[in-house]
């Protein structure tokens, strides 16, 4: 029994030491796994997020946990939500000197920020029929990607829907320019049919 005692003591002592038991670093190892397992093998990222989400409940601080949650939200379409993991990432990754993550975590941020406002422009466009907030939501994304193809064109369809068509003119002309540059003759099309007509 003592010999017993003897062989448990360094390992009850690590558990005290460190504040952690062992069956929460073996869950937690098992929780990252499943999540990465549903994220990139299964190409399942809800349930990707369900597991990321759950070591993060019991471990709010864990790194990877952390950036792979903003990453499976993105998978999901789920932008909004992974925008402030991603400032947490970006934070995480400075205090650690991780410069490779950092730059994924920016490029990350700036991705998700553009999808969060087209996203919302569309909506307002094409649901709430909004065109005024769609515009504003276009502008965002082209001040922060001043080539985005999809913002361009919505842009200049919400400052025709908005009444301003002298305004959306140069809109549809950057518009028509990119179609053709993409190859993409549908938009093309259609802006040269807009540019046909007065203003």
């Amino acid at each position: 029994m003592r010999k017993l005692a003897l062989t448990l003591l360094p390992a009850l002592l690590g558990v005290v030491l460190l504040g952690a038991s062992p069956t929460k670093a073996e869950t937690d190892e098992a929780l990252m796994k499943a999540g990465l397992d549903a994220l990139y093998t299964a190409g399942d990222p809800e349930a990707a997020v369900l597991q990321f989400r759950k070591l993060l409940e019991q471990n709010p601080g864990h790194y990877g946990a952390t950036f792979q949650l903003a990453k499976a939200l993105d998978r999901a379409g789920k932008s909004a939500e992974a925008l402030p993991l991603w400032e947490k990432v970006l934070k995480m990754a400075e205090g650690y000197n991780d410069g490779d993550t950092a730059g994924s975590a920016r490029a990350a941020l700036e991705t998700s920020r553009e999808a969060v406002a087209m996203k919302a422009g569309l909506d307002a466009l094409y649901t709430r029929r909004d065109a005024e907030e769609a515009a504003a939501q276009f502008r965002k994304v082209l001040e922060w990607n001043p080539n985005h193809y999809g913002a361009t064109f919505q842009l200049a369809r919400a400052l025709d829907e908005g009444g301003k068509r002298g305004e959306a003119r140069p809109w549809w002309e950057k518009a028509l320019k990119m179609a053709e540059g993409y190859d993409d003759k549908a938009t093309a099309a259609a802006a040269r049919a807009r540019l046909a007509e007065q203003p």
